[in-house]
């Protein structure tokens, strides 16, 4: 396996790659000039050969063998919060390495036996396909009953483990601080004692750390032997599709939220493409259980998606490209089926509302800035279409909820993508997390009016 750059002269050609059923980070796809445009992926010598011969530019970053066995070595070998005792410690524990999907969830379930009175364990109602009970929880103090909700998610993507790492953290140093009484500091980041009570006085914040357990788990078992070259760098769920094979196992979870499903915008109807979407919307237990929390929790105004990588805070739409003027242009019409997805035509784009816009691109840059203070890293604050249009990820259901349903509150929704590679060394993922968790903890204090 390769980390690679794949360069086409046009941006049409880069998009025909679709054809190849690559595994690319679509996100991180970027114009480097009038006639380059690049998009990175993970590529077998197989595949490399292939799309060499097809005309492009293929640049091997690195090979990621050696990559995937050195990171493995970072994960947990034991569970190291099993216990109420080994969460008294967590700072000191967390630095050994990345947490195991058994880790997060004794975490959760230990962090709400030390602190009952500020933390709400919530069992979801969907066991994953291997069986896995999973948690969020609410964090929250005072007797304030008008509160707005803020949700993270993390890890919705098998490799993508650090999202994981960053929910929890998050979630221990804001309660450490709270009853602490003091500033709550990141870096060049800090939030006064005042900030941290009226995050947890006024609003009702909702953590799901690890939405892919299953997924997590087959990534951080690695084994070279095992014959699936993916095996490391597993992005579905693993669900046991009808096709025969590793490569036809699993469906994408940020390609099977309900918004604009069946559209096929940035997403495929075969089991063994890595954005394949699933039966329907919905269809898996794992973005069910995202679905619950935003049907269970009315007050939820405020979602972010933690994923790696990038260096991107992205907001909506990714569908197509943003328009302010035509409320006639929107995902329900179905008018304009077959039309949405392309790009910078005049056909379509996908409204909203000058008021809304602003909004959220205010508070990604407030987000931004948070994190830029922690130690100078700056994140590209940028609409989540990118260069390549999707569909039926989890930012746009959250923000279309209210569209779809007006008695459903409006969700200003985010993903953030976290560093430049999907796995990084655990010394850098420790500056991630504190960069990561300033940008969330300036999400909440926007939204407690501060």
């Amino acid at each position: 396996m390769y980390s690679v750059q794949i360069t086409a002269k046009t941006l049409e050609e880069l998009r025909a790659l679709d054809r190849f059923e690559l595994d690319l980070k679509y996100s991180s796809a970027r114009q480097l000039a009038a006639d380059r445009f690049m998009v990175p992926g993970i590529l077998t010598e197989e595949q490399v050969r292939q799309v060499k011969a097809a005309g492009y530019i293929v640049e091997k970053v690195s090979d990621l063998s050696q990559v995937a066995e050195e990171r493995v070595q970072e994960v947990s070998p034991v569970n190291r919060f099993a216990e109420v005792a080994g969460l008294s410690g967590f700072k000191e524990r967390a630095i050994m390495g990345y947490m195991t999907a058994d880790e997060v969830e004794s975490a959760l379930v230990n962090l709400q036996a030390m602190h009952p009175d500020l933390v709400t364990l919530i069992e979801l109602p969907h066991r994953t396909w291997e069986n896995r009970i999973s948690h969020a929880v609410r964090i929250r103090t005072g007797t304030n009953t008008d509160r707005t909700g803020v949700l993270f998610t993390g890890s919705i993507h098998a490799r993508e483990w650090g999202g994981s790492d960053i929910c929890v953290n998050f979630l221990v140093n804001l309660i450490n601080a709270y009853r602490a009484g003091s500033e709550l500091t990141y870096g060049g980041k800090s939030f006064p004692a005042d900030q941290v009570r009226a995050i947890l006085e006024n609003l009702d914040v909702f953590v799901f750390p690890d939405v892919n357990p299953d997924g997590k788990h087959y990534s951080q078992t690695y084994n070279p032997n095992s014959g699936d070259p993916q095996h490391f760098w597993w992005r579905k769920n693993r669900k046991p599709n009808t096709n025969a094979g590793a490569s036809s196992q699993g469906v994408d979870l940020n390609r099977n939220f309900d918004f604009l499903w069946s559209s096929g915008i940035g997403t495929s109807s075969s089991p063994s493409s890595f954005t394949y979407k699933g039966q329907s919307a919905f269809s898996e237990p794992e973005t069910r259980n995202v679905r619950y929390l935003f049907d269970t929790y009315p007050n939820i105004g405020y979602f972010v998606d933690v994923h790696s990588y990038g260096g991107l805070i992205l907001y909506n739409w990714g569908d197509d490209n943003n328009q302010t003027t035509d409320s006639e242009q929107n995902f329900l019409n179905p008018t304009y089926d077959g039309k949405r997805g392309n790009l910078n035509d005049t056909i379509y784009g996908e409204f909203i509302s000058t008021q809304d816009k602003d909004r959220i691109i205010s508070l990604a840059e407030r987000m931004n800035n948070a994190l830029a203070a922690v130690r100078g890293e700056n994140y590209t604050v940028q609409q989540s279409v990118g260069l390549y249009p999707t569909s039926a990820t989890s930012d746009d259901y959250a923000f279309s909820r209210h569209i779809v349903n007006r008695l459903n509150r409006k969700v200003y929704a985010y993903t953030i993508e976290f560093g430049q590679e999907f796995v990084p060394p655990f010394s850098d993922m420790s500056n991630i997390i504190q960069d990561v968790c300033a940008a969330m903890n300036e999400l909440c204090l926007a939204a407690a009016g501060q």
